[in-house]
């Protein structure tokens, strides 16, 4: 049975190619390198890690995320050479992002209830193609930078960020730094604002129909007390219209870790989550996917993704 339901809409300037559907969107066949560093099925994640994931194929786009009641949204603006984006929508606790920072209880009941973890941020990302030249293997490579810009609602301040993308024949290699904060709210009134660093790198190999990509977060407090690494490991495959995706979490952090069998909080430094996604290419501009784990909830989703 399907608790809860998530429903993608991503919108954004498709490939002037007639061969664009699944290999566009997985396997990078496209006039610009819209997928070159993204290590999961929602591009709206890694704009938000990394702002030079943000494509710059000319057109528009939003993206649209509803889980439990509530609906996330992403805009996306190219013209060809620059892209921006701009999201309210959430990455912290979800597969492919960062751990986010609550309180045990909170954590314990945000677990046992099956319920997203909420922020209040909205963030502003841009990018540009640097260099870029055209063909078939060695021959082809790109360079893209991007800047961002977090704002929290909670505590009204603006964190910067900034990142790059590299391709080469059929190696990429992406590194993200950027500065975030957030605020613990305890029972007795009182508060406070935890202040960090987040950067990543990855590198990943398209091999034909087959996409093999490592991703590394760390993640840091300005008092150096703080300390947690996500390490992500993640292969595609792309057979006719479908699209499979598998991926294994390992992250490193001070926080407890929720055992499902037990519904209890456990100690627990190095924790394991995997994922898995399904995807179907129902036309050119349309998928419909399942997908297990997304919200690191162990929960069965549903998702769509339009292109045009």
């Amino acid at each position: 049975m399907i608790r809860y339901f998530v429903f993608f809409i991503t919108v954004y300037s498709i490939c002037p190619s007639v061969h664009a559907e699944t290999n566009c969107y997985l396997i990078n066949e496209c006039t610009n390198h819209r997928r070159d560093s993204s290590s999961g099925p929602s591009p709206g994640t890694q704009v938000k890690i990394n702002p030079s994931a943000v494509p710059t194929d000319k057109g528009y786009g939003v993206e649209a995320i509803y889980y439990d009641s509530s609906a996330d949204l992403s805009l996306i603006r190219g013209n060809g050479r620059m892209g921006a984006a701009l999201s309210p929508s959430n990455s912290e606790q979800t597969f492919f992002g960062a751990p986010g920072f609550e309180l045990p209880e909170d954590l314990y009941e945000r677990k046992y209830d099956k319920e997203k973890y909420q922020s209040q941020k909205v963030t502003l990302a841009a990018a540009m193609d640097i260099a870029e030249k055209k063909g078939s293997g060695l021959r082809r490579y790109s360079l893209k930078a991007g800047a961002m810009a977090k704002y929290n609602k909670d505590t009204t301040t603006i964190t910067p960020g900034a990142g790059l993308q590299a391709v080469w024949g059929p190696l990429t290699a992406g590194y993200s730094m950027y500065d975030d904060e957030s605020r613990l709210n305890y029972g007795d009134g009182s508060q406070k604002t935890i202040k960090y660093r987040v950067q990543t790198y990855n590198v990943g190999v398209y091999l034909s129909s087959v996409i093999l990509n490592y991703s590394h977060l760390h993640l840091e407090n300005n008092e150096k007390n703080y300390l947690a690494t996500v390490h992500l490991y993640t292969a595609s495959l792309s057979l006719g219209k479908f699209i499979f995706t598998a991926s294994q979490r390992v992250e490193d952090s001070p926080a407890p870790d929720y055992n499902y069998e037990l519904k209890d909080l456990e100690n627990k430094k190095i924790k394991y989550e995997h994922f898995g996604g399904i995807q179907y290419s129902l036309s050119k501009n349309f998928l419909l996917g399942v997908l297990y784990n997304y919200y690191l909830l162990r929960e069965i989703s549903v998702s769509g993704t339009l292109f045009f």
